[in-house]
């Protein structure tokens, strides 16, 4: 899988976050934690992209989160 395949599929995980930080089934401090870790990610997005950060431990970072989410 190309690297921009994999920052492609990373952000589609970022879009998922943002959503779910705008839902209004979580409760404040659930959101709270949600948009500190939306935070993280889109600045480790943002090394990723940049070649400071290996891709593939992104992904499997912010998958675990997901996976926590859920």
């Amino acid at each position: 899988m190309t690297n921009e395949k994999k920052l492609e599929i990373i952000k589609t995980y970022i879009d998922d976050i943002k959503a779910y930080q705008q839902s209004q089934d979580w409760p404040i401090d659930k959101k709270l934690h949600i948009k500190r870790a939306l935070e993280a990610y889109l600045d480790l997005y943002n090394d990723a992209q940049k070649g400071r950060l290996d891709l593939d431990v992104l992904h499997e970072n912010i998958t675990s989160f997901m996976y926590m989410l859920q």
